[in-house]
């Protein structure tokens, strides 16, 4: 998946691309043949038109800032603005400013007052990538913009009401921060209300050898050069590689061979991997996962947006596992939970159609 970064984001159109058969049609530039990811896709426009928090997880490189640009795109908000923050990159007292504004000599240099993103996205979305890296002073401020809709700029002496739809990423493992006492347990039940799994490019089957031949396209077009394709040895090598550095990593790797291959074809040959990635491919063992899919346990979804699903699978709770990509016994403890009967959904209706 091609990555997106900038302060806002607009809806854009869907450009044209020989190579575009594998997309998802709800969602512009995000290219896969791999059935998992394809069935994540296929959700995200409920997502977006839920107005629910959104947490995306998944390794560095797996596409969750294109993911969250989908969401912003296919919102009910599309028409305001969708802004990006980068936590991981802001210190404690910069965080506050960057997220919550400050006012007039709130502090040292502090000539004039400043908004923040979460006024600026007011009536529009805010994407959190990094949450994870966030201090503790901060989650709590954090939290309280989330539950109330209320942010305390630095420096002011009432806080500012605000509407704002959340998107936050990490590629860390929260239960395990909690559990550490470095991520609020509060914090992450009010973002995780929705959570997407985003699997890596080693997991996704043959979308390597997919992305790679859109990369090498692009580079066609950009230099006005003909290369036909990858050869079958290079095919080979793509597809044995175990990507550590997911979609930024094939990008680079393919740039690098497209510059210093001589024929028509990308041979094996001119698959060169850095150093530190090298030996990681084939043969090699697999890099160490930063945190494992398998023990995240699934937040449970409010009773409304439960049943909006339940109505449309006309009460096959089987249907919904599957489409929340949970256990049906987990759906049985969220329908006894909200206490839903599920006699309601199973009408005569819903029957004669499935």
């Amino acid at each position: 998946m091609e990555m997106i970064r900038s302060d806002h984001w607009r809806a854009s159109g869907r450009a044209s691309d020989p190579f575009s058969d594998g997309q998802i049609p709800e969602l512009s530039h995000i290219i896969t043949q791999d059935f998992q990811l394809q069935q994540i896709l296929a959700n995200l426009p409920t997502y977006a038109i839920s107005d629910l928090p959104v947490l995306l997880l998944g390794e560095p490189g797996t596409g969750k800032e294109l993911v969250a640009q989908a969401l912003c795109t296919h919102s009910l908000r599309r028409n305001k603005q969708c802004y990006a923050v980068n936590c991981g990159a802001l210190t404690e007292s910069l965080a506050c400013s960057e997220l919550f504004g400050h006012v007039k000599g709130a502090f040292t240099d502090a000539r004039q007052g400043r908004p923040g993103k979460f006024k600026l996205a007011h009536g529009g979305s805010l994407f959190l990538d990094e949450v994870g890296d966030l201090p503790l002073s901060v989650q709590s401020r954090l939290l309280r913009a989330v539950e109330l809709g209320e942010i305390d700029p630095v420096g002011a002496d009432t806080p500012i009401r605000v509407d704002v739809r959340l998107v936050a990423a990490t590629n860390q493992n929260l239960p395990q921060l909690i559990a550490q006492g470095r991520f609020r347990q509060d914090l992450y039940d009010r973002l995780a209300v929705l959570t997407v799994h985003l699997p890596p490019l080693r997991e996704r089957g043959e979308d390597a050898i997919l992305l790679a031949e859109r990369f090498l396209y692009q580079l066609c077009q950009r230099h006005q050069r003909e290369v036909a394709g990858f050869a079958r040895g290079a095919e080979k090598k793509l597809l044995n590689h175990s990507w550590p550095g997911n979609v930024r990593e094939l990008r680079n790797v393919v740039t690098r061979a497209f510059f210093f291959s001589k024929g028509p074809l990308i041979r094996e040959s001119d698959l060169r991997f850095n150093v530190a990635t090298g030996a990681s491919s084939s043969g090699g063992d697999a890099p160490t996962r930063p945190w494992s899919y398998e023990p995240m346990v699934p937040a449970r979804p409010p009773q409304e947006y439960l049943e909006k699903l339940l109505r449309a699978e006309g009460g096959n709770v089987s249907a919904l596992s599957r489409r929340l990509r949970v256990s049906t016994k987990t759906v049985y403890r969220w329908l006894k939970s909200h206490r839903i009967d599920l006699e309601g959904f199973r009408s005569t209706d819903y029957a004669d159609l499935h």
